[in-house]
């Protein structure tokens, strides 16, 4: 079985302007990203999905593979499930191992650690996803979900709780491209780090995330 890390990256973003090539520290998110994932034992092919000819530039002199995308996937106009069943189809590799730039605190020993769980899963389960804990008191439609008001739970009693952070998601790239989505109908939970975990979403996260790289460098690239 062939794990393929699959890199999807866009050239533009609607949030934080050039999101994934703007400065980072003393890189930015593709370059970090590429770094880390050549630290990880298991993969057997790092590819770069875009349609953006720096991006592409980048990961070619990096020397990992790239895939040149169809514009038009890149594009808010086109649902993800058609972008995840079109990225399966155009790449080769029994297994991918999704993987988004803008995840940039992901230490390398985590992949390898998500990679081998996957690869040592029981046929109860489809897929790996990343997850993070929530431990916040929540409402549904005026009711609470994950606690009782009476008697008053303490926070670490709360039910157990947790959201998808897609920052590793591993299938098999045949259902990928069926499905048309990352998750399946059995998915194992693989539970994170929150701070690891984070997803830069805007330009707060993004500040976020660069100072603690700044600040852990080292720990962030797994040197």
């Amino acid at each position: 079985m062939k794990y393929v890390a699959l890199v999807a990256a866009k050239g533009t973003s609607e949030r934080v302007k050039n999101k994934n090539i703007r400065p980072f520290g003393d890189t930015n998110l593709v370059e970090l990203k590429l770094n880390q994932l050549k630290k990880v034992s298991g993969l057997d092919r790092i590819i770069v999905s875009s349609e953006d000819r720096r991006i592409l530039e980048l990961a070619k002199s990096m020397d990992v593979d790239i895939h040149i995308r169809d514009p038009k996937y890149s594009t808010n106009s086109v649902p993800m499930s058609s972008v995840y069943s079109y990225l399966a189809s155009e790449i080769s590799g029994d297994v991918i191992v999704w993987i988004q730039v803008n995840n940039p605190l992901i230490q390398p020993s985590s992949y390898e650690d998500a990679i081998y769980v996957h690869k040592n899963l029981s046929n109860e389960y489809n897929c790996l996803l990343s997850v993070s804990k929530i431990n916040k008191y929540l409402f549904y439609k005026g009711n609470p979900i994950n606690f009782t008001i009476n008697p008053w739970m303490k926070s670490q009693d709360l039910k157990d709780l947790c959201e998808l952070n897609f920052g590793i998601c591993i299938l098999k790239r045949e259902d990928m491209k069926q499905w048309g989505s990352l998750v399946g109908t059995k998915p194992y939970f693989f539970c994170g780090n929150a701070e690891e975990f984070t997803d830069i979403d805007d330009l707060t996260a993004f500040d976020f995330c660069e100072m603690i790289y700044n600040k852990n460098k080292n720990k962030v690239l797994g040197i």
